[in-house]
């Protein structure tokens, strides 16, 4: 399969779903975004009041939401079109309810984070003229500039796309020289590498009780090919989503080219007031291994070695 039939199907895949996880997710998130991910924007994020938010792969709009409720004007995107109307139906209600207000601005735009191509067409499309003195005695002239963010988010959205370099060449044209863009992801090392997980019982000599030690297998890390994803019910017609792995090598390597610098990591897993005593192999259960993993990207003035 070609990198192109790959996308495509990555694509269509949440296109089919798109229904499915608006009402997975609804209105506030599930306990991953609640407990796990949310608590990393909130401390990643560099600044909510007057700045100017990119949200990729928005599926239906929470980050974009939230970006918007801490004062950025944000710009929700993503590459399914419906997924993207159930965002602006969602937010609609959101006004209507005051739970947001007027002034918290959400403008909705289609972007396939993976193609060059529809990087391009909406960085053309966020060219504002700027009047500039040209030489002197010529007066004024008006040249073009892209409009920068503050903030570019992608939350649980990287392992959904297959190549990341145009991601990373975008970040360095369209973030401010303070902004940062931050993303989650499923770790690599503990979900999409495929690990499996383990649980045996043993009876402590000295207690008498049986107890329970839970633990990850990782057959591989390096190679794994693209699997799909376990959030939907198996259905011939409507297979699930597709899930890229990557190691973190390669998971940061297309920024750093980029002369971009990681300056923040975080890794987080819930408590035990999570925990699913009724189902043993829930992953919740298994504490010392983290489910999320989050990290920041920032510009830098050094340029890359090439």
């Amino acid at each position: 399969m070609d990198l192109t039939d790959i996308k495509t199907k990555a694509l269509v895949a949440w296109e089919n779903h798109a229904k499915a996880w608006d009402e997975q997710m609804g209105d506030d998130g599930n306990s991953y975004f609640s407990a796990l991910e949310l608590p990393i924007l909130e401390r990643m994020v560099l600044k909510y009041k007057s700045a100017r938010a990119l949200d990729l792969a928005t599926g239906n709009g929470l980050v974009a939401r939230w970006l918007a409720r801490e004062g950025a004007s944000v710009v929700a995107t993503d590459a399914s079109r419906p997924m993207l109307e159930r965002a602006r139906a969602r937010t609609e209600s959101w006004y209507q309810d005051g739970r947001l207000s007027r002034e918290q601005k959400i403008s909705f735009e289609t972007l396939n984070a993976a193609s060059m191509d529809a990087w391009e067409e909406f960085i053309s499309q966020s060219l504002t003229p700027v009047s500039s003195h040209a030489a002197a005695g010529t007066g004024l002239v008006d040249r073009y500039q892209t409009e920068k963010f503050d903030i570019i988010t992608m939350n649980m959205g990287i392992m959904d796309i297959p190549d990341l370099k145009p991601l990373a060449t975008a970040l360095k044209r369209l973030l401010t020289q303070d902004g940062c863009f931050v993303a989650t992801i499923l770790h690599p090392l503990f979900f999409t590498s495929g690990a499996d997980r383990q649980i045996t019982f043993h009876e402590n000599p000295t207690t008498g009780q049986r107890e329970i030690t839970r633990s990850i297998i990782l057959n591989r890390y390096l190679d794994v090919p693209p699997a799909r994803q376990l959030l939907f019910s198996e259905d011939e017609n409507t297979p699930p989503p597709l899930s890229f792995h990557r190691p973190l090598h390669e998971l940061f390597a297309p920024f750093f080219q980029k002369g971009l610098v990681l300056d923040a990591l975080e890794e987080t897993n819930f408590d035990e007031s999570f925990v699913d005593h009724k189902r043993e192999h829930s992953s919740k259960n298994f504490l010392q291994f983290p489910k999320i993993l989050g990290f920041r990207i920032r510009r830098t003035s050094v340029s890359p070695v090439n």
